[in-house]
């Protein structure tokens, strides 16, 4: 797909923008979807923009780098499991990703007991999202 964000969703820049979020969101109009990295998923995800191409890569992130995250790891994971509408869409995708995660959880590291945790509650939040989608 060649066509920029602002192209596909016909969205118009934001005239001067004054923090760093509005100006992130402007950088990221300006790409294709393929041209999306995790931190631009991250934020589209935080905001929820875009979640019909947002979504869809942020499963394939996180399927490439269980541990994807732009501030911190698995904050792509947790992302994703905060997001309040738009998952039934997903649903199989989504599903399919989570049994990924809890089959790969046993032989994962993690640095601190908190991001064992945290990926933990994650995984669960989305699973119940999901099943009541």
């Amino acid at each position: 797909m060649s066509k920029t964000l602002k192209d596909i969703y016909d969205y118009d820049f934001i005239k001067n923008p004054d923090t760093s979020l509005l100006k992130d969101i402007n950088n990221i109009l300006n790409k294709t979807p393929n041209e999306l990295d995790v931190h631009d998923v991250c934020v589209l995800i935080r905001q929820e923009m875009f979640l019909d191409i947002s979504i869809p890569k942020a499963i394939e992130m996180i399927k490439d780098d269980h541990s994807a995250g732009d501030y911190y790891d698995y904050c792509l994971l947790v992302n994703l499991s905060k997001i309040d509408n738009s998952l039934s869409k997903f649903k199989t995708e989504l599903l399919s990703l989570i049994a990924t995660l809890e089959n790969d959880f046993p032989k994962m590291e993690f640095e601190l007991d908190s991001d064992k945790d945290d990926y933990c509650e994650s995984i669960q939040r989305l699973k119940a999202k999901i099943e009541t989608a």
